[in-house]
């Protein structure tokens, strides 16, 4: 075994995660970013020639404009970098969630399953329940005097 090997183990970090392996390294990342210049310049060159002119007023332009509009050529090759920096976000071996983490309290839910506070079936939710008096709502169905 080397020394190298025997630095690394499974108890010790993974390599850092840098955004610039994925936008730069691959020879794709590369190819492509060279190619966004060269067709911004074949752009620009379309305003000085008819043939340049012809392409770049084209359908197929509009697609390529897209397909190199530098934010999109950077949001696509990042996607790699955000699909592992989420993985190590969210710890593999965490237990799945339970009800009690949605609902630690179940006293505090009404009939209707909203919290008893503004529940109108809940008597317990003050003015706001549907057989208060005092529920503007209810006037003309409910009888002040029983």
């Amino acid at each position: 075994m080397s020394a190298n090997e025997e630095q690394i183990g499974p108890e010790q970090s993974p390599q850092p995660l840098r955004l610039g392996d994925w936008l730069w390294r691959p020879l794709c990342a590369k190819l492509w970013w060279a190619a966004v210049p060269l067709y911004w310049l074949g752009m620009w060159a379309s305003h000085y020639s008819q043939a340049a002119e012809d392409l770049y007023g084209s359908a197929l332009a509009g697609y390529l404009t897209v397909f190199f509009f530098p934010p999109l050529v950077a949001l696509i090759l990042s996607y790699g970098f955000f699909r592992e920096w989420l993985a190590r976000l969210l710890p593999s071996e965490a237990a799945p969630l339970s009800s009690e983490d949605w609902f630690p309290d179940p006293d505090g839910y009404g009939p209707s399953g909203m919290p008893w506070e503004f529940d109108p079936l809940d008597p317990r939710s003050g003015a706001l329940w549907v057989g208060n008096t005092l529920n503007p709502l209810n006037a003309g169905y409910i009888n002040r005097a029983s």
